[in-house]
């Protein structure tokens, strides 16, 4: 009994325990997208995104907030920490799920 109360215990935290709020549809998009430049593991790709992502908080594409995630995202892949950085970009886009 104690085994089956644990478990569900566990399931009720993983599904209720996003680390990232709900975003955008564009600042999804840009996860997708750092996390591909995360994989690829491409410093002059990463310098892009900076500036795309950049590009995208001018055009109010994404909010300050959304920014400010993907940054510290890609303040991650520019420390070294490239799988690090592809596995918080994949988590905000899986946070994303059934909202």
């Amino acid at each position: 009994m104690t085994k089956y109360l644990y478990a569900a215990l566990l399931l009720l935290l993983a599904i209720g325990c996003s680390r990232y709020p709900e975003v955008s549809g564009s600042a999804y998009e840009m996860a997708e997208t750092l996390s591909t430049v995360c994989n690829l593991k491409s410093d002059q790709q990463l310098k892009q995104y900076r500036t795309l992502i950049d590009d995208r908080l001018a055009a109010s594409e994404i909010t300050s907030s959304e920014h400010a995630m993907l940054t510290q995202i890609a303040d991650i892949a520019e420390s070294g920490d490239w799988q690090g950085a592809e596995l918080e970009a994949r988590q905000l886009m899986l946070d994303q799920a059934g909202r």
